[in-house]
């Protein structure tokens, strides 16, 4: 009994070895497979609703995306240098409008994306069609698992452009 306690403590300590002892520690923070939509401040007050349409492999899919106020974050510093100190920051509106969805099977290639923006009057105008690279994101770093392709897309009053 005493030997497996005393090697469950062993097991124990090894978890909790600093970062710098060795190599990178990976999390459970994986990434998801989608499109992340900026509307610039300046064309937010044009915006009721945005519906994009993203095309791969000669199939285009529909992919609805929500839109949020967006906010920058501002840092309020540490109450102390020390590493139990604690730190802050807050979120302050910027004027824009953002949203991210996921797309299930979105590559790590190139997406030809069209967006629909529905104005606050009721009508619609379409962007012209942007290709643009779906890049791989690595949450805790290339070595570690749960990477997925995500594309970025910035919508103002000329039309779609890679975020």
């Amino acid at each position: 009994m005493t030997t497996a306690v005393s090697a469950l403590l062993v097991s124990l300590t090894a978890c909790g070895a600093s970062l710098g002892s060795g190599p990178q520690a990976c999390t459970e923070i994986g990434a998801v497979a989608g499109i992340s939509l900026t509307v610039a401040s300046s064309f937010a007050p044009e915006v009721e609703a945005v519906e994009l349409e993203a095309c791969w492999e000669g199939t285009c899919r529909p992919v609805a995306v929500e839109l949020y106020p967006g906010e920058d974050m501002v840092d309020l510093g540490c109450d102390s240098a020390l590493p139990e100190g604690s730190c802050s920051a807050t979120a302050t509106p910027n004027g824009t409008l953002t949203g991210f969805t996921e797309v299930r099977g979105l590559p790590e290639a190139d997406v030809e994306s069209v967006a629909t923006v529905t104005h606050p009057d009721g009508s619609e105008t379409t962007t012209a069609p942007l290709t643009a690279a779906a890049r791989m994101v690595y949450p805790n770093g290339e070595q570690c698992p749960g990477a997925a392709p995500q594309l970025g897309l910035l919508l103002d009053g000329t039309g779609l452009h890679p975020a």
